[in-house]
């Protein structure tokens, strides 16, 4: 038996007239005739009787009648509550984040994404500089990404989980002079071909600053907006690059040496960025706060 056959048993009850029970039912009368007799034949009773006053509940009929009303109704209630969850709106979050905190932050967004299906998360992956500016312009509504802070119209929440920061290495070939060195300066990188970041990230907007500040300009020669990229031209190009350390965990290249740089700017702590005037959701603080729990 199924909920169909007993919506039909139920109209043929209600309206103890096989005709008047199909016009109700949109179905002809054949069918619902078919439907009540193969009903019948697989529980092994009859459920109606013939008399004066029309189509009348057997015994077992009406214990079938009483219980099968219910059934009817906690179905429908189950329809509905379904129907008014998928209708739920949907909530859109844009997030920003840089490719190295998308690895780092996996474990906590994609739980965030698995116990939120009632909310959208749009992933746009940039360099730290460049989603401040998209925080600004409205492009994204929460950024995680480091500082410094580069606008007024914005805030950043430094975190305080496992993973507040990165520091940086130099990257270079081991054939280079400079691979023999246990640090490298700022002032080592003149004369060096150099595989940068775009401005996008405060690393490539960093390497121009601090070479100007040194008095030299530095011999970019290739740019890129992927680090994986910018590791495979070192060799081709015989060029050096400036990276977050923590990507040589992730680097597979081989004849490639990481190098601490010793500069003041060799450590970039990172936060959760918002605009000050944007109003937070309780889904973008869950977010938020997923995040943290890192």
């Amino acid at each position: 038996m199924d909920i169909r056959q007993l919506k039909y048993f139920i109209a043929i009850a209600e309206s103890k007239n096989l005709s008047r029970a199909a016009k109700s039912l949109f179905i002809t009368q054949p069918t619902l005739s078919q439907t009540i007799k193969k009903l019948e034949s697989e529980l092994n009773t009859v459920l109606f009787k013939m008399t004066d006053e029309g189509m009348m509940l057997t015994e077992t009929g009406q214990v079938l009648y009483d219980d099968g009303i219910k059934i009817i109704e906690d179905f429908e209630k189950l329809i509905d509550k379904v129907s008014q969850y998928k209708q739920q709106p949907i909530e859109k979050i844009k997030v920003g984040l840089t490719t190295l905190f998308a690895i780092q932050f996996m474990k906590q967004i994609s739980h965030f994404i698995a116990t939120h299906s009632n909310v959208e998360l749009a992933i746009f992956q940039d360099g730290s500089r460049q989603l401040q500016k998209m925080l600004v312009d409205k492009e994204i509504d929460v950024g995680l990404l480091s500082f410094p802070q580069l606008y007024p119209e914005i805030s950043i929440e430094p975190l305080a989980t496992s993973t507040q920061g990165y520091w940086v290495s130099v990257v270079i070939p081991e054939n280079n002079p400079l691979a023999n060195k246990e640090a490298i300066q700022i002032i080592d990188l003149k004369g060096q071909n150099i595989s940068s970041l775009t401005h996008h990230f405060m690393l490539g907007e960093m390497l121009t600053r601090s070479c100007h500040a040194a008095g030299f300009d530095p011999n970019i020669v290739f740019m890129h907006n992927d680090w994986a990229v910018l590791l495979h031209s070192l060799k081709e190009l015989n060029a050096i690059t400036i990276l977050p350390s923590e990507f040589q965990a992730l680097s597979d290249n081989k004849g490639l040496k990481w190098i601490p740089f010793v500069e003041k700017n060799n450590f970039y702590p990172i936060g959760i960025a918002t605009r000050k005037d944007f109003v937070t959701t309780s889904a973008i603080q869950e977010f938020i706060d997923a995040i943290k729990s890192n």
